[in-house]
Parts: structure tokens; sequence; C-alpha cells
């Protein structure tokens, strides 16, 4: 554009010598035309501007990792004249999807439209916005531009893909009760914790008849747990200082670690507590595998940008509670600091299992610090799993326990 912007104005400045040395009707008109081009050119790019009509599409909003997008758009010319220069540029260039989504340079013939199909692969989970991000028009001579850009942006929910593990190495007293559990079916029926809506499924004998005949509706009892919930998974959502995609892959590959190992815990009747710092500390409750799909949900949609160091967040929950728990750490940052405050909730009495996965495909800096770390750690009784972007969990979790 700038080359024609010089050339443009070198033929005005030439045509503007012409007349003025020579003067006549064939410089004027010269003069004229130069002068007037830029004007129609300006007036036709407006009206395309203004008429152009565009459909874009995507076959579904929420999907799995691993799953496939279609997606659609289609330009439309309604006009008699042609649509010279047109670019699309789109959401997606900046995202995991920057090798699918590249922008689109095209022209437009009188009456006729441009269809693009794009087949989106979700290779992490994340919340992405995707599609037209502006379309530009260029004039015919190619010296200025319009910029459309949509009041409404498409979005796209890529889920972490469940894992399941038949076994796992951990730590925890929950493991050596799953079978009792299992057998009292984990509750207290002397003692009624709630009450909720009948669904499919759910025995007779769970049916509160006195409340169900009040409120003319089914209603089924809760029971209290038979023992409290133990087993906290700590989850660090501190930022990093990777590039966007090495950020997501890391952040992808710790939520899919920590949502195989919640699924395994609830399906085995091990009561947990998701704690993580986003605003304050949060503290999340599940004690069965009905429970899962709120977990699942919550580290779906969750966000590494927080400030907060693993090593305070652990001093802050042990601090605000007395009781011994069994630790899972789910993290993807690695010091020192940490390995002082992992001793010291050992040497108070917590199972700790710690989950780490490894960035040095990123950074080498800190790799020694990070091994000898690794290395020291199951010498003081807690069990470590070093996990790679490309680590296959099934195979890694599975592999720990034989």
């Amino acid at each position: 554009m700038a080359k024609n912007r010089i050339l443009y104005c070198s033929l005005f400045f030439l045509s503007l010598v012409f007349v003025y040395f020579y003067g006549g009707k064939i410089p004027y008109m010269l003069f004229y035309v130069i002068v007037t081009l830029p004007v129609v050119s300006f007036f036709f790019t407006i009206i395309a501007y203004t008429r152009f009509r565009f459909v874009e599409s995507i076959d579904k909003r929420i999907a799995m990792k691993g799953e496939t997008i279609v997606y659609t758009l289609s330009i439309h010319n309604p006009d008699f004249f042609l649509y010279p220069f047109i670019k699309v540029n789109f959401y997606g260039e900046n995202t995991v999807f920057f090798r699918q989504f590249q922008s689109k340079s095209f022209s437009l013939m009188p009456f006729k439209k441009k269809s693009f199909t794009f087949n989106l692969v979700c290779k992490y989970r994340g919340y992405y916005m995707i599609g037209v991000k502006n379309i530009e028009f260029e004039d015919y001579l190619g010296i200025f531009k319009l910029s459309y850009s949509p009041s409404t942006t498409k979005t796209i929910t890529v889920n972490p893909r469940l894992i399941v593990l038949d076994n796992l190495n951990i730590k925890t007293n929950y493991l050596s009760e799953s079978h009792s559990i299992l057998n009292n079916r984990y509750e207290d029926v002397t003692t009624i914790a709630d009450t909720r809506k009948y669904t499919y499924g759910d025995s007779l004998k769970r049916i509160h008849w006195k409340l169900s005949a009040k409120v003319n509706q089914l209603m089924v009892k809760n029971f209290e747990g038979t023992s409290k919930t133990n087993c906290v998974i700590m989850l660090d959502l501190r930022k990093n200082n990777y590039s966007y995609e090495q950020n997501i892959m890391l952040e992808d590959k710790i939520i899919e670690c920590a949502v195989a190992v919640v699924n395994y815990c609830l399906k085995n009747w091990i009561p947990i507590n998701l704690v993580y710092h986003f605003n304050g500390l949060n503290n999340i409750e599940a004690k069965n595998i009905m429970d899962f799909d709120k977990i699942y949900d919550l580290l779906s949609n969750v966000s590494f940008d927080q400030d907060v160091h693993l090593k305070d967040l652990l001093k802050i929950y042990s601090r605000d509670n007395v009781k011994k728990v069994d630790l899972m750490i789910f993290t993807l940052n690695i010091d020192y600091e940490l390995y002082d405050e992992i001793y010291n909730l050992k040497a108070a009495g917590y199972d700790v299992n710690l989950f780490y996965v490894s960035s040095e495909d990123f950074s080498i800096s800190s790799k020694s610090i990070v091994n000898d770390i690794l290395m020291d750690l199951p010498e003081i009784g807690v069990t470590t799993y070093k996990i790679d972007i490309d680590d296959n969990l099934e195979t890694l979790f599975n592999a720990a326990s034989a």
C-alpha cells in the first residue's frame, strides 16, 4: 500500500507539472482523471464495505480435546462491480490454531460468493475465540483500506481429555478404606445430610415420602458420609513466562493429569477437596463419582494467571486446617522453596504426592535444580511423578503402579 501511495503521489505531481508547463486540453484532462480516480475508487470501496454480506458457522461450540470442529465462512458480493482486494483475518491465527487458521486474500466477481472451510483439530484444552477478526477492503488503486470488525465473536470450549486409570500409586489412607466404603455405600443412613429431586436409578429406599407428599414431587434423601474428606488435591495456577503455545501445552497436560487423578479417586470412593488460589483460597469438596462433573467443568475452564507461590498456598492451607490430610500437589514449577515446604509438611505428618509436569523442553536453565529435587523427594517419603508433555498418562501411571 505504501508503494501505491508513493506511485500515485508521483503521478499527481507529474500531471501537475505537465499542466503548469504545457497547459491545454490533454494535460488538464490527464490531471483531472488523476484527481478523480481516488474519489471514484473510494466511493466504490464504501459501497462494497457497506453492502457485502458474510456468514460464518461452527458445527459445535463445545468439544473434547482431540476432536475436530468444522468452521465455515462465506462472503457474498451482491453488486454489479468487482470487489478487487479483500483480506480476511481470523482470531485463530494467534492461538493454537495458527497453523490451521491463516489470513485469506481474494477478489470477488459481481454477484458471486467465496467460501472457506476449516477443519480445526482441538489439540489442547482451553477457551478460544475463533472466526472473523476483521475484513479489510482495499480500493482499486490500493492507496487506502477500510476494516470491518464483526460485532460478535464466536468461541469454542475445548474440554480436557478424560483418561480412565486402572491403577495409581499414591499414598493415601483412603485406599485401604475404599472397599469398606463401597460395602456400606459410604453413608450413615441414620443421619440425613440434605434432600434432592428424584432421578432415574435412585433406590426407592432413599425416597423421603413425607417431604415428597408435601412438595408434590418425589424427593430423595442424601445421607452423611461415614468419614470426612481427607484427601486434598492442590492445584498450582501460577502463570509462567513461556510463549502462548508453550503455556497452553503445559497447562493442558497438568489439567489432563488432574482430571485423571480426580476421576480415579472419586471412582474408588476416595473423597477429595480441590484447593486452588483464585481471588482467594478456594476449596471445592467432592465425595463420590456423582460429584465428578462439577470438578471436571471447573478444571475445563480454570485459568493459570495467579501470582501466589505454591509454598504460600500450602502454608495457608496447613495453617487453617489442623487435621493432617493426604496431599496431592499438581504443579508446573519446582524450586527449593517448595521443597522446603513439602519437607515441613512431611515432618508434620502429612502424606504428600507430587505431580510435576516438566517444562525442560522450553527452559533448561533450572534443569539440574529440578532433577536434584525430584531425586531427593522420594527419600523423604514423597511419591513423585515427573510428567513430560508427550507422555501417555495411562501408561505412565500403570507402569509406576506395577
